[in-house]
């Protein structure tokens, strides 16, 4: 449901919501890399044959399934980077944040639900299908998505 509160959560604020939750994420996967490669090294030091082989492969799984995420969320952070976000937007398209009668969506990086202020926000990319169902609108436009009519209250 819809609270008119969220009209005044600032895009500023979501912005550096958004960043500081991926800032924290990309840290966390350095440090597991890390603790991935440690654990590689004392590995290699202390075990020999088909053990170490298969020890060593789970673990080179382990680092490319955590690089994977790593720059998955470094793509993020990069795409969130280049929105400004004290520019304001007169219809929906990148960049904005859109506040409709049930919900608030930023349309930055497919982070998904964050909370700002106690608010829910959707970051959605470009690509997410109610991103492009709603591209192009303004403030009093109404769409359809999922068979749920929304009304867009303010765009910024």
């Amino acid at each position: 449901m819809f609270v008119d509160m969220a009209v005044h959560i600032t895009k500023s604020e979501v912005h550096t919501t958004c960043r500081a939750y991926l800032e924290q994420k990309i840290e966390g996967l350095k440090e597991e890399l890390e603790a991935v490669r440690e654990s590689a090294i004392a590995e290699t030091k202390s075990s020999m044959g088909d053990k170490y082989e298969t020890g060593r492969e789970m673990m080179m799984q382990e680092r490319n399934r955590l690089g994977k995420q790593l720059d998955i969320y470094t793509d993020q952070l990069t795409t969130l980077e280049s929105i400004d976000p004290d520019k304001s937007h007169d219809e929906v398209k990148h960049g904005c944040i859109v506040f409709t009668d049930k919900s608030t969506f930023f349309i930055s990086s497919a982070i998904g639900q964050i909370d700002v202020n106690d608010q829910q926000i959707f970051a959605i990319s470009n690509e997410a299908p109610i991103a492009k169902a709603m591209k192009g609108m303004r403030a009093g436009d109404i769409f359809n998505f999922n068979g749920t009519s929304q009304t867009i209250k303010k765009i910024e």
